[in-house]
């Protein structure tokens, strides 16, 4: 039930289109994603953007990390044995990476290499990263999604402190997705896919959680994927299979809806702001293998990032 009236669409425009050239057309692969669209030769998704204005975006099926520079010049930094999905940048310029395959990694743009941040815990592997966010004291808070739903709601929400001790927040997820941190850090937004919502965690100041809630309840084949803040508090719920972004305020009120440009597809996964200023929000248009972006009037939250090692 919603009383509110529909929000204004906001078309947004294809930034870059990922050449043929650096597709992996007719290449073999593992991966099988949870769209039912097909994919071919590309499927993006964690964009990150750095401080000199680069956009970053994983391949998840052929274990690839791409950069998109500011003239819009497509390369490829890194392919390995993986499959990457959400991605963060620390203060030292490294990137955490959620790797369904391998766990968690670090990436360094310096090198291009990748490397083991976490790969088990307690001995067993993790049953599939998702994403990955890094709070201003340092804390990095990450999904582990694999193949849970609404017939298996096991799906882990874990945070690994700034001293390296590893806690379970939350272990009944239901296809536990995007994250990200309300502007204030006092809650953490997780999108519970299958579930087709969005679920609200307290934060203590222990760092655990209790009376976590449902804050956005949608629809469709499948549900929320990446999420992001901006300084005003409003929350972005990219949709792939409405084929929109959803934008609503900290107290879930609709405020706008941002729907894929002319040319574009409609597997809208993941969002991050960028740019000038940081007010323009970037979206990956996985199954086309576009990155779409919008103008945004306030500027995206960019958490502080601490990091005690270097890469």
């Amino acid at each position: 039930m919603n009383f509110y009236p529909p929000p204004p669409t906001i078309p947004a425009k294809i930034w870059v289109t990922i050449p043929e050239s650096l597709r992996c057309t007719g290449q073999p692969t593992e991966w099988r994603g949870g769209s039912a669209l097909p994919f071919s030769g590309i499927f993006l998704e964690g964009p990150t953007a750095d401080q000199q204005g680069n956009i970053y975006v994983a391949d998840i099926p052929y274990g690839r990390i791409l950069k998109i520079d500011t003239d819009k010049n497509v390369t490829e930094c890194v392919r390995y044995d993986g499959e990457p999905n959400g991605m963060v940048i620390r203060e030292d310029g490294c990137f955490i990476v959620a790797d369904y395959k391998q766990g968690m990694l670090i990436f360094d743009p310096s090198t291009n290499t990748i490397s083991p941040l976490l790969t088990r815990r307690n001995l067993e592997r993790f049953k599939g990263p998702n994403d990955v966010i890094v709070a201003s004291a340092g804390d990095v808070y990450f999904t582990d999604q694999g193949q849970t739903g609404m017939s298996d709601p096991t799906g882990a929400v874990y945070r690994l402190s700034s001293t390296g001790k590893l806690d379970c927040l939350l272990s009944n997820g239901v296809s536990p997705n995007g994250l990200v941190l309300s502007p204030d850090e006092r809650f953490l937004y997780v999108a519970m896919t299958r579930a087709n919502s969005v679920w609200r965690l307290p934060l203590h100041a222990d760092g655990t959680t209790t009376k976590a809630g449902v804050f956005f309840q949608s629809f469709g084949n499948a549900g929320p994927d990446g999420l992001v803040v901006d300084e005003e508090g409003s929350l972005f719920i990219c949709h792939p299979s409405l084929g929109c972004v959803f934008v609503v305020d900290s107290d879930g009120v609709p405020k706008a809806r941002i729907v894929s440009g002319e040319g574009g597809g409609k597997n809208l996964t993941n969002c991050v702001f960028g740019g000038k200023d940081n007010k323009t929000l970037y979206i990956t248009d996985s199954l086309m293998g576009n990155v779409q972006a919008v103008e945004w009037h306030c500027r995206g939250i960019l958490f502080p990032k601490l990091a005690k090692e270097p890469c």
